[in-house]
């Protein structure tokens, strides 16, 4: 089966899922009979290269690398709008990978409408649409008769999203309990290791795990984003960001960390989802854990989340939260997943 994809954004992660698709292509060929052909790419600043026949993805990643645009290396360029390529160009499926946008979900979720009013499949790990509109997105997708994933947007490369939908089928979820945001995790980490909040927020932000302006991470938004796409995806129940009781880790300090090793007890920004009979709990907030709880010794980068369900107490998932593999990886697998259910006569 051939699939031609049409990406928005070439960042870490696209360039993730670009070099993925060139390591893995005997993979794909051989175990699951899947051409993949990148038809375009479209950038904000590097330009758009358009290709039916199927671009170059070594010599795409090489100029990129080179911190060249696309225009430099003779690679057949376009300026046409996203729209105009959305609206027009020969794909099955957007990668849509754009800066997330946590207000209003835009430019993202309209590029997203764009693409599945064609009934052309969609994959993205951007939050914001899934946070924001899932049960809308989710409807125009069944109503065209295409395929709207989003596996990348909660825990990167680990399959939480397919964990639950897949092989806990049947069973009610009755409580989901988390680290996921792995950048606060790395800071809390060194914290308890001696460094300050300040020294630690510097370290993580020399390592990549954070932006130069942390606000959403530290603040919790990182986290509350994931609960509401949770609480939408898994329970169908939509929240705003208003309804998510957050607090960051920007208050505690070296003292707080300390006081917390005395007591035996570990600090963690956990994510929180409960069904109680009043309705849905959600929270995000830094909680002391026994260091016998299984999320106290997550370290580092690490997410974890604890499913609780009728049947099955806790299952717990753990593993990287972010990384341009990782999360490129997450768009692999949609992809090979997409292809398996489209195949089916």
């Amino acid at each position: 089966m051939e699939i031609k994809v049409l990406m928005i954004g070439f960042g870490h992660v696209g360039r993730g899922f670009a070099d993925l698709l060139l390591k893995k292509e005997k993979i794909l060929n051989e175990q699951y009979d899947l051409q993949v052909k990148v038809v375009g790419i479209i950038t904000r600043s590097r330009g758009t290269v358009i290709d039916e026949k199927g671009l170059d993805l070594g010599k795409i990643l090489n100029t990129t690398q080179a911190g060249q645009p696309f225009a430099s290396t003779g690679l057949p360029v376009t300026d046409q709008s996203t729209e105009q390529l959305l609206e027009t160009l020969d794909y099955d499926v957007l990668v849509e990978l754009s800066i997330t946008d946590l207000q209003n979900g835009e430019p993202a979720t309209s590029y997203i409408k764009t693409a599945l009013m064609r009934a052309k499949h969609v994959i993205t790990t951007n939050k914001g649409p899934v946070a924001l509109y899932l049960p809308e997105l989710r409807k125009l997708s069944r109503n065209k008769g295409v395929q709207f994933r989003f596996e990348g947007t909660v825990m990167a490369g680990t399959p939480l999203l397919n964990l639950i939908h897949y092989n806990l089928a049947g069973l009610q979820i009755r409580k989901i309990q988390g680290i996921v945001n792995g950048s606060t995790n790395y800071i809390l980490t060194r914290m308890s290791q001696g460094l300050s909040y300040e020294d630690a927020v510097s370290e993580a932000k020399a390592l990549g795990y954070l932006e130069a302006d942390p606000t959403a991470d530290v603040e919790g938004w990182d986290a509350v984003a994931k609960t509401m796409i949770l609480s939408a995806a898994v329970f169908k129940q939509p929240l705003t960001k208003e309804q998510i009781r957050r607090k960051g880790i920007t208050h505690l300090r070296q003292e707080d960390v300390k006081a917390a090793e005395a007591q035996g007890k570990v600090w963690k920004l956990i994510a929180t989802l409960e069904q109680r009979e009043k309705g849905l709990l959600a929270g995000v907030q830094p909680e002391l854990l026994e260091k016998s709880h299984p999320l106290a010794s997550v370290h580092g980068a690490t997410n974890a989340v604890i499913i609780s369900t009728d049947f099955l107490p806790d299952v717990t998932i753990v593993g990287p939260g972010a990384g341009e593999y990782e999360t490129g990886y997450s768009v692999l697998n949609d992809l090979i997943n997409l292809s398996r259910e489209i195949a089916v006569p």
